[in-house]
């Protein structure tokens, strides 16, 4: 949502500020492997507008990830233009990654086996849309030069300075020339990099790792020592994805201080709809500040299952945290999919029953957040801005963009049950816009 206002007041040439959080509290967020297969880039593509759209699939994760300080997302795809094409080497529609910024992921993670799927042309093409976003990366660099200026990726956020890390194992027996940069495991590297993120003065250093034996349940011997040797190296955080799967996450002490590994996040977002390569996490740890130290809270993990679902003119690919959706959508979730999902929730619990360790399971309850899933399987009414200008005024809080039935994107506001609060938030706000419905198949203008 921020990100949508930001973009749309920042293109002309409107100043736009937030409130700041909490100064003494820091909340991340990390979530595990963005694919985009075949079927998903398909099922993204508005024939209507020939264009590609994303963002349903992440509108059930959203409130999660706009609520954390720090959100940070794997994307384990090149933006290496057209042709889009998914597995053995991929190549994405720029449009998954302004989805993501948009849903409030604020940091992109980009190394990992598929970093050079598109050659050095991929590399180069994927920083530019990051760059192009405003959205913080690291992993991959254009050279030399850019990664001594911006690496490790500092991170400011209500008074905390954190120093974010990033290494792949390799990238599939392919790779790219000088003087592009990916960052692979190599201790000597990582030793050094380590090195100059303790001389930053940074309260916190999180290293995420690309590494494990796909569909593995439970780290190897190699991630256990990689991670052994990040520890060593003054890490807080060690967070790993690859495997497709879930593995365990572990709260442990090491010479007196709380330290988070989390073994692998699995899918967030693919096409793999085998038994437990269908999901993953959303791993949430809060940082708190005692005698100006950074000491590691409460930790949750929300386990995430993904539904792919044709709606009207788009096959979303919803991520699911738990919920009862067809409380609301009765067809929301068919027979064969409940089971599916059902089998997911159930082996995830069992695995972390057994191997996790300080962690405890985040399930939807806030009720803001089941008002607005209800309105989301329902249908909901907003104000729809007739133009830029009425944007800008600012007059209005709840701006967002939709994907209409019709193919059309519409800029809207608002997230309400009834008309009655529709035209008594156009009432009071004096604004020229239509009242309109919008559900996953209606988009209709009321009046």
């Amino acid at each position: 949502m921020r990100q949508i206002l930001f973009t749309l007041l920042t293109v002309f040439g409107f100043t736009v500020s937030f409130a700041q959080s909490d100064s003494s509290r820091l909340k991340f967020l990390f979530v595990g492997d963005i694919m985009q297969h075949g079927g998903q880039i398909a099922g993204a593509y508005n024939v209507k507008k020939d264009t590609y759209d994303y963002q349903d699939c992440f509108q059930y994760v959203k409130p999660l990830v706009e609520s954390a300080d720090i959100s940070i997302a794997n994307l384990e795809v090149t933006h290496a233009g057209k042709p889009y094409k998914g597995y053995p080497q991929f190549s994405a529609p720029p449009q998954l990654s302004w989805a993501l910024v948009e849903a409030g992921f604020n940091v992109i993670i980009t190394a990992n086996n598929h970093s050079c799927d598109g050659g050095g042309k991929g590399v180069v093409k994927t920083l530019d849309v990051l760059d192009n976003l405003k959205v913080k990366h690291t992993g991959t660099f254009r050279n030399k030069q850019e990664r001594n200026q911006n690496y490790p990726l500092l991170v400011e956020k209500n008074g905390f300075k954190v120093a974010v890390l990033n290494y792949t194992y390799g990238t599939n027996g392919l790779s790219v020339a000088a003087p592009l940069i990916i960052n692979y495991i190599d201790s000597a590297v990582m030793e050094a990099d380590f090195k100059k993120a303790r001389e930053m003065k940074v309260d916190l250093i999180v290293c995420t790792l690309h590494w494990g034996t796909e569909y593995q349940s439970l780290p190897n011997a190699y991630q256990k020592n990689w991670e052994k040797f990040c520890y060593d190296q003054g890490a807080d955080m060690v967070i790993g994805g690859h495997p497709h799967v879930l593995q365990p996450v572990e709260v442990k002490e090491i010479n007196g201080e709380k330290k988070l590994t989390a073994w692998s996040l699995g899918n967030f977002v693919s096409n793999q709809r085998d038994r437990t390569k269908d999901g993953g996490m959303i791993l949430m740890a809060e940082v708190n500040k005692v005698s100006g130290k950074a000491v590691l809270g409460k930790v949750e993990h929300a386990f995430t299952w993904v539904y792919p679902r044709q709606e009207a003119v788009v096959k979303p690919f919803y991520i699911l945290p738990d919920f009862d959706y067809n409380k609301y959508r009765s067809d929301f979730l068919d027979g064969e999919s409940k089971a599916k999902y059902d089998l997911f929730f159930s082996d995830s619990r069992a695995l972390f029953k057994e191997h996790s360790k300080g962690t405890t399971e985040y399930l939807v309850s806030d009720p803001n957040i089941i008002k607005r899933y209800g309105m989301l399987l329902k249908g909901y009414y907003a104000l729809e801005i007739p133009t830029i200008a009425d944007v800008a005024l600012g007059i209005l809080d709840d701006q967002h963009l939709v994907l209409g039935a019709d193919g059309e994107y519409h800029v809207v506001n608002g997230h309400m049950e009834s008309e009655a609060e529709a035209v008594k938030l156009k009432e009071e706000k004096r604004v020229p816009a239509s009242i309109v419905f919008i559900s996953p198949i209606e988009y209709k203008v009321i009046k």
